[in-house]
């Protein structure tokens, strides 16, 4: 009795955490994975004319994430002994895209969900007295939500920068992998 509880327990016990053969196709007819594209245009340089592109594959049941760009050191404070200086603190802030997605279906149209977020430095002359100014990041943030047809790129944000005299195109094009 012992010898068939040591045998069989832990069988059981896997059979029990392996989902069933019916259930992985339940789920799979569930989701659909979609190439999400987003091309966005700075109207104020030669990127401006074709945009950057940036995509990623996504299922309609999970989230995708993208991050690109510097982590650019900041100096937030200094210690000085002496009249020389001996320490410089520094903080780091990251510049660059990052893009965070989801995806639902309904009705033959896809609904997508995004935040995109762009940022960069952006460098200051020299003060009068010849010592370089901490350079302003400019930062953008948009947050998507629309509704569109798969293959049609659709216009999902224009943004005029007042602060930098910039002008963003953001496009998006969700299109489903077979």
């Amino acid at each position: 009795m012992k010898l068939s509880a040591m045998v069989f327990g832990p069988a059981l016990l896997a059979v029990a955490v392996l989902p069933a053969p019916a259930q992985e196709k339940k789920d799979a007819a569930l989701s659909s994975t979609y190439k999400v594209e987003f091309r966005i245009k700075d109207g104020s340089g030669a990127a401006g004319k074709n945009g950057r592109r940036y995509a990623m594959l996504i299922d309609t049941t999970g989230r995708g994430s993208f991050r690109v760009g510097d982590r650019v050191p900041v100096a937030t404070g200094s210690n000085q002994s002496g009249g020389v200086l001996v320490n410089t603190q520094f903080t780091y802030v990251d510049t660059g895209v990052s893009i965070d997605t989801m995806l639902h279906e309904a009705q033959g149209k896809v609904a997508i969900n995004s935040t995109i977020d762009l940022s960069t430095f952006v460098p200051h002359k020299a003060d009068a007295s010849g010592e370089a100014l901490q350079p302003t990041i400019s930062h953008i943030k948009i947050e998507v939500n629309a509704t569109m047809l798969p293959g049609n790129p659709t216009l999902v944000a224009s943004i005029d920068d007042p602060a930098m005299e910039r002008k963003f195109d953001v496009e998006a094009l969700v299109t489903k992998v077979e």
